[in-house]
């Protein structure tokens, strides 16, 4: 039922594809949120709302994201091809 294009589910791939998705979403945050607060010094509420502007853009783009990493790993009838 599997072919070779497809790729084995393993421990090590669902950590990978994990630690990827917490860096694209907290990164972004952190880093607009540190840089308006010491270079641009602007208001801690001000700054506060950019970051978390900035949060939910990274979630959206990480929401793609992971769709992308787990296409890889269903057959072609949408279902998963090892639940172990």
């Amino acid at each position: 039922m599997s072919s070779d294009n497809t790729k084995k589910i393993t421990a090590a791939r669902v950590f990978a594809a994990s630690t990827l998705l917490a860096l694209v979403i907290s990164v972004p945050a952190v880093s607009v949120t540190l840089l308006m607060h010491y270079l641009v010094k602007t208001d801690v509420r001000i700054t506060g709302i950019a970051g978390i502007i900035t949060l939910f853009i990274a979630m959206g783009f990480s929401f793609k994201l992971s769709k992308k990493l787990t296409s890889n790993t269903q057959g072609t009838d949408g279902k998963d091809l090892e639940k172990t």
